[in-house]
């Protein structure tokens, strides 16, 4: 069974993102998936100096070291992540620069990648899932999906495409 991690982030902790991870986690095992709300987590900002505190950043790596699946979860904000997200995603530079966790940085090379993700339009941003495609290939991480939810008229998830979507965090290959 593949093991998964879904970092998620909202300015709305019970808003329709979450509604998505939570519809997305109970079609998982829970001892298979490991769910981390970077929004109460506590790390530093990227710095050049690589000068860090002993934060919940490298809980984070850790977890990402576990997963064969990285899932993140943001809502679209300004055809962007939500600010935690990126403030993550900037320190996940360290992963290829502190000798101490440079393992889990190359490690991540042939996980599967995933983005979750809400939104008021029908069609997910480009600039947002290119900014996922940038990502995942500087980490050679493969990406392997994109399950976007229309709200503009409610929360459109149906229980086909929930089934897909999770049948495919449970069917990749190594």
């Amino acid at each position: 069974m593949r093991k998964t991690v879904i970092l998620f982030s909202s300015a709305n902790k019970n808003g329709n993102t979450s509604k998505l991870v939570n519809q997305v986690i109970a079609q998982l095992h829970s001892e298979h998936v490991k769910l981390l709300p970077i929004d109460e987590l506590e790390f530093s900002d990227y710095c050049y100096s690589n000068q860090y505190a002993n934060d919940d950043f490298y809980l984070i790596s850790d977890a990402l070291n576990w997963a064969d699946n990285i899932v993140f979860a943001s809502p679209i904000y300004w055809h962007s992540v939500s600010s935690n997200m990126k403030r993550l995603i900037d320190r996940m530079t360290e992963l290829t620069e502190n000798p101490t966790i440079k393992p889990i940085g190359k490690g991540l090379k042939g996980k599967q990648g995933y983005v979750l993700t809400t939104s008021a339009h029908e069609q997910v941003c480009e600039i947002f899932s290119g900014f996922f495609d940038k990502l995942f290939g500087y980490f050679g991480i493969n990406n392997s999906g994109l399950l976007h939810v229309p709200c503009n008229n409610g929360f459109a998830l149906t229980t086909n495409t929930l089934n897909q979507f999770t049948q495919h965090l449970h069917s990749q290959k190594a």
